[in-house]
């Protein structure tokens, strides 16, 4: 498998259902997609995240609404939080941090260093600020998210591009799930469309890197699995990757497409060996 370039789309507070270790949260019975699915049944229309696989990630726990499918698109798992925390930055830096030999490094920066290109498309946290990378883009709302990630997909055709679009997270924080649903609809469209116009040489990553349930009254952010998709055209079917200990494995994954991943030093191991057996 010939990849150059990976698209981390981070869907920002879609959660899979309560963690293991959800207790200590605050967030026991918190289930993002779980409570979605329950309550708002045949309005939650996700045709093209079903394709890729969303409903095969609750197979110990199915949904009624959201299917799962035989023959899925993506493959797909889901990862625990590991870290000691629950907030907006540290669920970025365990997906995108990592520990090299003598000092933790992001993706980000190391990327940018051996002249990878690096672009990141988001209304910005305090992490991603502080990434040192010069191709970066605030914005306001999701269409505007998703414009940019389409310039950037005709214009850069190597390298790294993270889009983050704001509404999905801003909806959850307001505890509005009916706001949540029409979002979650909407971007279901623009990710078919986004699949359609990706090449061979790219792999796309879906994901969260919080959870925040909107009809879980009192929490800004709950302590749940968080979804994992994978998906490239040069590949017709997925598989299912399983429960992985970490979002730290987006981290060393896309290491690995650029040649960088180490094992000897890296605490999350590669997924892309389970893409290619």
């Amino acid at each position: 498998m010939d990849l150059n370039r990976v698209i981390v789309l981070d869907l920002a507070s879609l959660g899979m259902g309560e963690g293991p270790d959800a207790n200590r949260f605050n967030s026991v019975n918190a289930d993002t997609i779980g409570h979605l699915d329950a309550s708002y049944a045949d309005r939650v229309v996700v045709p093209t995240l079903i394709d890729l696989g969303l409903g095969n990630i609750r197979w110990d726990n199915p949904l009624a609404h959201i299917p799962e499918v035989s023959t899925s698109r993506g493959f797909y798992g889901k990862m625990c939080s590991k870290v000691n925390s629950a907030s907006v930055n540290s669920g970025l830096r365990e997906m995108f941090d990592f520990n090299a030999s003598t000092r933790t490094l992001s993706i980000f920066d190391l990327l940018a260093r051996q002249f990878n290109n690096v672009s990141i498309i988001a209304s910005f946290a305090n992490y991603l600020e502080n990434q040192n990378i010069n191709n970066s883009v605030q914005v306001p709302d999701d269409s505007k998210a998703f414009i940019e990630l389409s310039n950037k997909l005709n214009s850069q055709h190597d390298g790294f591009i993270y889009c983050q679009p704001p509404e999905l997270k801003s909806y959850a924080k307001a505890k509005d799930a009916d706001g949540y649903v029409r979002q979650l609809n909407w971007l279901d469209g623009k990710i078919q469309s986004l699949c359609e116009t990706l090449e061979r040489e790219d792999l796309l990553i879906i994901t969260a890197n919080f959870a925040n349930d909107p009809t879980y009254q009192g929490q800004q952010i709950t302590r749940e699995y968080l979804p994992l998709l994978i998906y490239t055209s040069s590949i017709e079917h997925g598989r299912s990757l399983g429960i992985k200990r970490s979002s730290g494995v987006i981290a060393s994954t896309i290491l690995d497409v650029f040649g960088l991943y180490d094992a000897d030093t890296m605490e999350n191991p590669s997924l892309l060996h389970n893409l290619e057996n």
